[in-house]
């Protein structure tokens, strides 16, 4: 993205955060708005990253359209640096208002996942078909609507009809919550949630920097063994094993069985009777304490 574009987009301070579950991953968040207008700002990284995109590309895209320059944002999020400092960077991010248009609009043809590819092709034709049942299908004459609605698939038809309840109602309504039975298992769809106060449940900044700081010392005693440049092979499966891809993401609840898992690959990279670090020592005495980012 040029210089020129990204000194005009705009920033939102927002001082609330949380997450999105977005594909089972957890991807950064911020909420703010005016009453009314309160939404969710969701850091675009987070979703490239899951999906296998460019960002600068896709904050390009965001950018050019029209349906979607109002939704893009610079958001400050909190990073942790090289040394293990945290430090915050305005970083961007679209509104949720946009988010599900934003999926519409990507090429499936570049998302180099075949089973992402596929699950983002469903979603962009059931985003489709509820712009259908909002706003075409209304526009069959009734008789038409009565005689093929027996042929309808029940959960489509609960689908339609609530969508035509919403466009019926009088006043403007922020949210709209509609029971789907079993659609949600049925519909091979993205699968994105959102949190507000996740950030409770993570690890504390403490046990963020403990977590840098352990990664970097096994990856350098790996990189050792295996060669410059193989600590990804370590870290990577790590990563999957406990589910975070960001150590601010890291859930409270498995924080001591990941220190336990990473003192037992200190001492199986190392000889026995190593003293172990003071920073895995401080680490072990955290699993106990409550005290959470």
């Amino acid at each position: 993205m040029s210089n020129d574009s990204s000194k005009s987009i705009p920033r939102f301070p927002s001082a609330h955060y949380g997450t999105v579950e977005f594909e089972g991953e957890s991807v950064p968040c911020a909420f703010g708005g005016e009453p009314g207008k309160l939404t969710a700002f969701i850091m675009i990284q987070g979703v490239c990253q899951i999906v296998g995109l460019s960002i600068e590309e896709e904050v390009d895209r965001i950018w050019s359209h029209h349906l979607l320059r109002d939704g893009l944002f610079l958001v400050p999020f909190q990073f942790i640096d090289p040394k293990g400092k945290i430090i915050t960077q305005d970083v961007p991010a679209i509104t949720l208002t946009r988010l599900h248009t934003w999926l519409a609009l990507i090429p499936p043809e570049i998302v180099p996942d075949g089973v992402l590819r596929t699950k983002l092709i469903a979603t962009q034709r059931e985003l489709a078909d509820v712009i259908y049942g909002y706003f075409g299908r209304r526009l069959l004459p009734k008789e038409i609507r009565d005689e093929d609605d027996p042929y309808i698939d029940p959960n489509q038809k609960l689908v339609y009809d609530a969508l035509e309840e919403a466009n019926q109602l009088a006043e403007r309504v922020s949210t709209i919550e509609t029971n789907y039975l079993d659609l949600n298992a049925k519909v091979d769809r993205l699968m994105i949630t959102v949190s507000v106060g996740e950030a409770k449940e993570k690890i504390s900044a403490d046990q963020q920097e403990q977590l840098r700081a352990m990664m970097d010392i096994l990856g350098n005693r790996y990189e050792q063994k295996h060669g410059k440049g193989t600590r990804g092979a370590l870290i990577s499966p790590l990563k999957d094993q406990f589910n975070f891809r960001y150590y601010n993401t890291v859930h409270a609840e498995v924080w001591p069985s990941l220190v336990q898992e990473l003192v037992q690959i200190f001492r199986s990279l190392n000889p026995a009777g190593t003293p172990l670090p003071r920073v895995f020592e401080i680490a072990l005495q955290s699993t106990n304490q409550k005290t959470l980012f």
